[in-house]
């Protein structure tokens, strides 16, 4: 898995372009994405589960997410579950800061898949910011993503 992701990332030569990938459990899509030769940069990581979850299902794919993610800029915390929606939203533990800009990762669960954002607030309103990391560690969050999903198939 970690060679065909490897390899496609080679292959990806215009930047800002969407990137796609079938895994062993779901699909990775990353929009906007520019590989460099040491990072990639992109506005959103999606993970679509192959078969839909149950809120439970999803619930644990949350949990483990925030165990084993632990390489981004700044750790995760579950910060809220809806039920009602089977939704599950992670934050950045503590958001990093720059001067009043605040930046921090907004993951969303669902039934469906997992959704990655990074934002930069300042005040009262937030904008998409970029997402940048090493090549490696990529390609370990799309695994993550991925082993997460496969837990109750186990």
């Amino acid at each position: 898995m970690t060679q065909d992701i490897r390899q496609r990332l080679d292959n990806h030569l215009a930047p800002n372009k969407k990137f796609e990938t079938a895994l062993n459990q779901g699909k990775v899509t990353a929009t906007d994405l520019t590989v460099e030769k040491v990072g990639v940069s992109t506005r959103q990581i999606a993970y679509r589960f192959n078969e839909a979850k149950s809120h439970e299902a999803a619930s644990d794919v949350a949990e483990d997410l925030v165990r084993r993610v632990d390489y981004l800029l700044e750790p995760l915390a579950i910060i809220e579950r809806d039920p009602t929606e089977s939704k599950i939203q992670i934050r950045s533990q503590k958001p990093s800061t720059d001067g009043p800009a605040r930046r921090y990762y907004e993951v969303n669960v669902d039934g469906q898949g997992v959704s990655i954002e990074r934002y930069q607030s300042s005040g009262k309103s937030r904008q998409n910011d970029d997402i940048n990391l090493t090549r490696e560690s990529f390609e370990r969050l799309c695994r993550d993503l991925d082993d997460a999903a496969g837990l109750d198939n186990r």
